[in-house]
């Protein structure tokens, strides 16, 4: 476009104006505004001539094409002015309106901006633009001096607009104006329903369930929350920890009640409360789970008294309550606490009894008649798991362990058979019980008994020199030496063998480490041949055998592990999941089942334990193939 000279159409459009020739003064200005389309001030006048000549519309828009820019530029007040000009021309210009509110709103002359959206609320509204009419309420309700019926309007037009989260906003902001005027009854709904618009607010649900735990409402509470929504707020955990309770979502109480003392432990008794009127309910398994966050908690903060305390109070509701007791007697052992211990290990033997555990009861019992066999309760408790597992003669059991027990007591390591206590009564060697001072050097060399030294030839002398019994008294037959050499060569060769055998299970751990999977595999069969390294070493076998996918041999040496006594309690569990998981894996489901069964009774929580033995339970619901199907391959 060729340039054009400013000044001389300006200067023939006033000439055309004098001559009353209107039309031709507005295409000289088109020309130079569209030379100049920045040109603002010719722009304007250009509108002006518009208006005198009766087009409102183009006149509006040029207006509107100035204060637009002046609006970005920052110029409020200059635009305003254009934008009420474009008003005086065309009333119902719907965006003069709009930017007149948005400039009286961004200079704080909310007054004024509450007037204008409202003028364009009603003129949308006449005209039947919803939407329009919807926006303008939006923005009159999102004014800082809206009052509530301005919010609540905007926030039904949000949700017209499809705009939940804007809202969800606009009801919260009502619900703080009637609450900051003590109108709480009247905000709760406000909330709920802005939590209904936007459920993924967590700061809402708790800000809702803590005026449902103020006023008393639990079940009011209940569906606005969860552990995310309690936030730090150790009223809303303590309340969602009731609450999950009463559900019988007791693994979710446990969470909220941890959370909740990491986060207030002097909040630990009403935890305890709890924990109490549970139990009191029949609840025990519930109860016992918020006992032990406390224990655990006290443990954490270095209190042991404080985790027994809690036990113990536990205890006195549900005495019999095994895994309690065998906590508590955990407890007793790592704080050295030993007289409550012996009780403990009486009250936990007790409740093995009453539930028919008899083995778990009898070996409480024999620690506890070793410890003190003149206490006549201890015998009847031992007497009592015996005859329960059907052991013959149990009276016979017990004396047999009493008369161990006192060979133990002086110093032997292996039953020598009547008589032969007394033969063998070597002085004591300070420090070493069973070992003579002085031991006579000669021929023959010592023999290792356990960790005591016996000089054969001082031996065979006292031996030769025993005194006859008296007349009344029938002596009892010499021993056979040969059977008490015998039981010392046994025992030399029994601790060769253990000794071989951590060798191999050293050896396998190394090879293991290192890759090493075959040699693993050969020491630790070799290992698993000794009786003490059986369970150890047949569980590595049956674990490598399955990560080899091999599950026919890891199924044989898990059963073999299973039938040694494990180190720990939760090395046993640990094997018997493993063990359920092949057999699973094998399509051997009712074994399977049978062994999570078996874990459960023990150990109710043990990792997905619940989950599997309701599928497996499912698996065998199932009806078996019909005959006509005939069996499976």
């Amino acid at each position: 476009m060729a340039p054009v000279d400013r000044d001389a159409i300006l200067k023939k459009a006033e000439k055309l104006l004098r001559q009353g020739k209107l039309d031709g003064a507005i295409e000289e200005y088109v020309r130079l505004v569209e030379a100049q389309p920045k040109d603002w001030n010719t722009i304007n006048a250009l509108g002006d001539l518009y208006a005198r000549a009766g087009d409102v519309q183009r006149a509006a828009a040029l207006y509107a094409r100035v204060a637009d820019h002046l609006f970005t530029e920052g110029f409020y007040p200059k635009a305003a002015a254009l934008y009420k000009k474009s008003l005086k021309v065309k009333s119902d210009d719907e965006h003069a309106l709009r930017q007149l509110g948005e400039i009286a709103a961004r200079q704080g002359l909310l007054a004024e901006a509450k007037l204008y959206f409202r003028q364009l609320a009603s003129q949308y509204t006449a005209r039947g633009d919803a939407r329009g009419a919807a926006q303008a309420l939006v923005r009159l309700g999102t004014l800082e001096i809206a009052d509530v019926d301005a919010r609540v309007a905007a926030a039904r037009a949000a949700q017209q607009l499809g705009e939940a989260a804007q809202a969800a906003s606009l009801l919260m902001a009502a619900a703080s104006d009637l609450q900051k005027a003590r109108r709480d009854a009247e905000a709760l709904p406000l909330l709920v329903e802005a939590a209904q618009l936007d459920p993924s607010d967590t700061e809402l649900r708790g800000r809702i369930a803590r005026e449902h735990v103020k006023a008393g409402n639990l079940e009011a509470a209940r569906p606005f929350l969860n552990l995310e929504a309690t936030g730090d707020d150790p009223e809303l955990m303590f309340a969602l920890g009731q609450m999950e309770l009463a559900a019988g979502n007791d693994e979710q109480a446990r969470l909220a009640f941890m959370r909740l003392l990491m986060t207030d432990q002097t909040r630990a008794d009403e935890v305890v409360r709890v924990a109490l009127d549970r139990a009191r309910g029949g609840h025990g398994d519930s109860a016992f789970g918020c006992i032990e966050i406390v224990a655990d908690n006290a443990l954490l903060m270095g209190e042991p008294d404080r985790a027994m305390a809690a036990m113990r109070d536990f205890l006195a509701e549900a005495p019999s309550h095994i895994r309690a007791l065998q906590r508590l007697v955990e407890l007793c052992v790592d704080n050295d606490i030993e007289g409550p211990l012996l009780a403990a290990q009486r009250q936990l033997a007790d409740a093995h009894l009453e539930a028919g555990q008899a083995a778990e009861a009898r070996f409480i019992a024999e620690d506890l008649l070793d410890r003190d066999p003149t206490e006549e309760t201890n015998y009847i408790r031992l007497r009592r798991a015996l005859e329960m597992l059907g052991i013959p003669d149990p009276d016979q059991v017990i004396a047999d362990r009493l008369a161990l027990e006192s060979d133990t007591a002086m110093g032997l390591e292996v039953p020598l058979g009547p008589g032969v206590l007394e033969v063998l009564e070597v002085p004591e060697v300070p420090g070493v019980p069973g070992v003579s001072e002085d031991v006579v050097e000669g021929d023959e060399q010592p023999v290792v008994l356990g960790n005591v030294e016996v000089d054969l030839s001082e031996l065979l002398t006292e031996l030769g020199s025993t005194p006859a019994q008296p007349a009344e008294v029938a002596a009892p037959p010499p021993p056979d030496l040969e059977d008490v050499f015998a039981g010392i060569r046994g025992r030399v060769a029994h601790d060769q063998q253990r000794t071989d055998a951590d060798t191999h299970y050293d050896r396998a751990l190394a090879h293991m480490r290192d890759g090493r999977i075959d040699e693993a595999i050969a020491d630790l069969q070799a290992a698993a041949r000794v009786p003490m390294l059986r369970f150890m070493a047949g569980a590595q076998l049956g674990r490598l055998h399955m990560r080899r996918g091999d599950l026919k041999a890891a199924v044989d040496w898990l059963e073999r592990a299973a039938e040694a006594p494990a180190p720990t309690a939760n090395e046993g569990f640990a094997l018997l999941y493993d063990l359920a998981d092949v057999l699973e894996q094998m399509g051997e489901s009712a074994r399977a089942l049978a062994i999570l069964m078996e874990l459960e009774t023990d150990t109710p929580d043990y990792r997905d334990i619940r989950a599997r033995i309701e599928r497996l339970s499912q698996v065998q619901a199932r009806p078996a193939p019909s005959a006509v199907e005939g069996p499976r391959g």
